[in-house]
């Protein structure tokens, strides 16, 4: 990043919603010099719940499990990639592991400086974001800059 340019910040999940916010983002916001960062984030928290598949004594299942997700989120960082290339726009993809993504979202883009965060939402209702929470919202109350999520 050179001295002067924002910093912007897209949370892509490989989902069709975070394609969208990319395309509007490359079609509505993008500016020249803007320094894009991609934020993948793979959460292993859900990898501790195989226990209940399998027995809690096992740790090879929950390892493999671990290993998988991270390849997957491998996997859809390099989709990413291609789809920035369609895009025709230079970005940083940065795979990111570990907990809670709006927690990892909003902790890095504070990190990088960020002018703006950039989102899909895939639009729970009331009731499932109310029991389940949603990134969108949690990264909406918690970031420092201003957040866009784009609702389609």
């Amino acid at each position: 990043m050179t001295e002067g340019n924002r910093v912007v910040v897209i949370a892509m999940d490989g989902s069709a919603d975070a394609d969208k916010a990319l395309d509007f983002y490359s079609t509505n916001l993008y500016r020249e010099n803007d320094d894009i960062v991609i934020l993948h984030c793979v959460h292993h928290r859900s990898v501790y719940t195989y226990e209940s598949i399998w027995a809690p004594t096992d740790p090879g299942a929950i390892s493999i499990a671990f290993e998988e997700e991270s390849r997957k989120g491998n996997e859809v960082c390099k989709a990413i990639e291609q789809k920035l290339k369609d895009h025709n726009v230079t970005a940083r993809v940065i795979k990111l592991e570990g907990g809670d993504p709006g927690h990892t979202v909003v902790h890095k883009a504070n990190d990088l400086n960020a002018a703006m965060i950039i989102m899909g939402s895939r639009g729970l209702g009331t009731i499932r974001r109310t029991l389940l929470g949603s990134v969108s919202d949690y990264i909406i109350h918690h970031s420092k800059c201003p957040v866009f999520v784009c609702r389609h």
